[in-house]
């Protein structure tokens, strides 16, 4: 009966994993339709691109693009299963990726230690489950912890062989690939410390692992783009935000709240192991603090902390002494089947993302995003040039490229700090500045997601919409439409013109 119980929780665990995965695309205004269009363009070509093309600003600027590869994936799949089939194909991808965490540890903890810190660390974890090129990341990382764990906990070091082949698509897939050697350091740290006999067969790996980072389109501009990507940022976005910030920018998740509560938990279980007899955890203890680090500085990497917490936590929880007579173990395993099935059914009627604060909604939803407004131009032929803002230039590369271009795209890395400081962020709250760039850039339309919460934004608004020179010509719950008033637009602006719209949004 207890096997049975205990396969019965296996089962439902990943049932729970599975039903948080299969929700709605909220980046489908975001990220979602660039990485498609860049995939044909990659795949009609034959060629990764490194330069900016997307836009008519900076069209020239230096572009690093280190998730080609995902990005060819994405456009094949989006053409053989659509959206809500990427939906499903990141779920497995994410699936699997978990089944390779348990794998890595399960001989050695068993099932409760590993039952608690995956449910801790998952709810983390979820934070970063859209469709994105990290998905891939996930799958490495899993990958890697599967071989190194296996290598020191079981002495079984035959998956790190693989692992210089699986860093060749990881540095081809996501940004995250530095993740790889990095971990090899960690446990060729673990092995001077505690085993040097098998010292040299790790830093061999390691050293070819290193080089096949040069692997890809970029060389060593490529390998090196993880050290480098973030002194191009000249603009701030939520997600590479620390979680001090987001707390003082008034944005106060709950899922904040559960990974300061999860390093709580991560340091007793350290605690707890130390106290057990566990000394050598050298490869947990460095990869804890790194993936802590981390996740703390950048808000995009919860989802990599989750992942690494569960290896780790449950391994140091296995020093604890579970009570062993056979009812208790019937009741535990009965009560987390009950436990299980409460949670699947509350993610499915949508009350877990309501108490996580979570836009995501369970089942394969396409949110519409801007795809009216993309219509609207297209439509009534709408020529660019465009002025939009940072949130909503995937979508209408997405939906507008080649014919037209745009003024800014989600990618800061694509354009210079100048570009933000400048230009972009200057002429949205200086009208004079607004008035000089426009002209210079012969802004024809402006095509603005009016959800945007930045001051610049808002300022830009508040002023744009009372001047008469620019007419509001589209409006719908997220983006608004104002179009020059000039001789060659006056059909357009009879046509639609929101006479009575409000002075400001």
């Amino acid at each position: 009966m207890k096997k049975v119980l205990k396969i019965i929780s296996i089962v439902l665990l990943f049932i729970f994993f599975g039903s948080l995965l299969v929700h709605s695309l909220n980046s489908i205004n975001q990220d979602i339709g660039r990485h498609i269009k860049s995939g044909q363009i990659i795949w009609e070509t034959g060629q990764v691109y490194k330069t900016n093309l997307f836009s008519f600003t900076e069209p020239n600027n230096p572009f690093i693009n280190h998730h080609w590869l995902s990005e060819v994936a994405f456009y094949g799949l989006n053409n053989a299963i659509g959206l809500k089939g990427l939906i499903l194909f990141k779920s497995v991808i994410i699936l699997l990726a978990l089944v390779f965490i348990f794998l890595a540890t399960y001989s050695k903890t068993g099932f409760w230690p590993l039952a608690i810190s995956s449910v801790v660390g998952y709810i983390v974890f979820i934070e970063r489950t859209d469709v994105r090129p990290e998905i891939f990341s996930y799958l490495f990382l899993s990958f890697f912890v599967f071989a190194i764990f296996k290598a020191k906990n079981e002495n079984n070091y035959r998956y790190l062989y693989f692992l210089p082949l699986a860093q060749i698509l990881w540095t081809n897939m996501h940004i995250y690939f530095a993740i790889g050697p990095i971990l090899l350091l960690f446990l060729l740290i673990d092995r001077y410390l505690h085993k040097k006999e098998e010292l040299n067969k790790v830093a061999i790996i390691l050293i070819a692992t290193i080089i096949t980072t040069l692997l890809n389109p970029n060389f060593i501009k490529g390998a090196l783009a993880p050290l480098n990507i973030l002194r191009h940022y000249g603009y701030s976005i939520v997600e590479n935000q620390n979680i001090f910030f987001l707390r003082d920018y008034g944005i106060s998740l709950t899922v904040i709240s559960i990974f300061e509560l999860s390093v709580v938990v991560l340091i007793l279980s350290f605690v707890i192991a130390f106290k057990n007899g566990r000394r050598q955890i050298t490869l947990e203890a460095l990869s804890a603090i790194f993936f802590t680090v981390m996740a703390g500085k950048m808000m995009r990497n919860f989802g990599l902390y989750g992942m690494a917490f569960i290896p780790i936590v449950a391994l140091n929880l296995r020093t604890v002494k579970i009570y062993k007579k056979k009812i208790f173990k019937l009741v535990s395993y009965s009560s987390f089947c009950i436990l299980l099935i409460f949670l699947i059914l509350n993610v499915t009627n949508n009350n877990v993302y309501s108490w996580l604060e979570s836009s995501n909604r369970f089942g394969l939803l396409l949110p519409n995003g801007s795809e009216n407004g993309v219509n609207f131009i297209k439509q009534n032929k709408i020529n660019g040039p465009v002025f939009n803002n940072f949130d909503v230039g995937s979508f209408l590369i997405w939906k507008l490229y080649p014919e037209q271009k745009v003024f800014v795209d989600g990618r800061p890395e694509a354009y210079t700090v100048n570009f933000f400081d400048n230009i972009y962020k200057p002429m949205q709250t200086n009208p004079e500045l607004w008035k000089k760039y426009s002209e210079e850039y012969k802004i024809n339309y402006i095509f603005f997601d009016h959800k945007d919460i930045t001051p610049w934004a808002q300022q830009f608004l508040s002023y744009i919409s009372k001047d008469p020179k620019w007419p509001v010509i589209y409006l719908d719950s997220t983006t608004v439409v104002f179009i020059k008033k000039i001789p060659e637009n006056k059909t357009v602006i009879e046509k639609f013109e929101i006479k009575n719209f409000p002075n400001s949004l």
